[in-house]
């Protein structure tokens, strides 16, 4: 990545955090944003898979995702943690969350590269889960 990338990719991050904070803290849509969010991201996943012009696209869609997500994301934790005296355990389990596919899809990609799709299927099956992945958060009912 060159810097002109990094700089597309924070100056999104940037917008879209401080217009996706003020959205969630105006209109109380926290699950909504969340939701919109990771639709965004698997939508930049399929992007990314085209060529190098579609890579800078899907950076910025990333960087509106990212932006967006974490501006909302702690803010709709705070909503629904079910016990202030255990926040810290509800927030560890928040994290092992976020790290687990992390840790999870090194050992997945190379079973779908093995498939043969190359990497156009691999960001498609990462974008694929980012999309059903964004429907986890509708069961939650304390919150719009």
């Amino acid at each position: 990545m060159c810097p002109g990338q990094i700089f597309l990719g924070t100056v999104v991050i940037v917008g879209a955090s401080l217009v996706g904070g003020w959205l969630s803290d105006r209109s109380g849509r926290r699950k909504s944003l969340v939701f919109a969010a990771s639709v965004i991201y698997g939508s930049a996943m399929f992007a990314i898979a085209t060529d190098v012009n579609g890579f800078l696209v899907g950076i910025a869609i990333g960087g509106l995702r990212f932006g967006l997500y974490m501006a909302v994301d702690l803010a709709l934790v705070v909503d629904v943690l079910p016990d202030a005296g255990n926040a810290a355990k509800d927030l560890g389990v928040l994290n092992i969350a976020g790290a687990l596919p992390a840790s999870v899809e090194p050992a997945v990609a190379p079973v779908v590269l093995a498939m043969g799709g190359g990497y156009g299927l691999l960001y498609a099956v990462a974008g694929g889960r980012a999309v059903l992945g964004a429907f986890a958060i509708l069961p939650v009912r304390r919150v719009r």
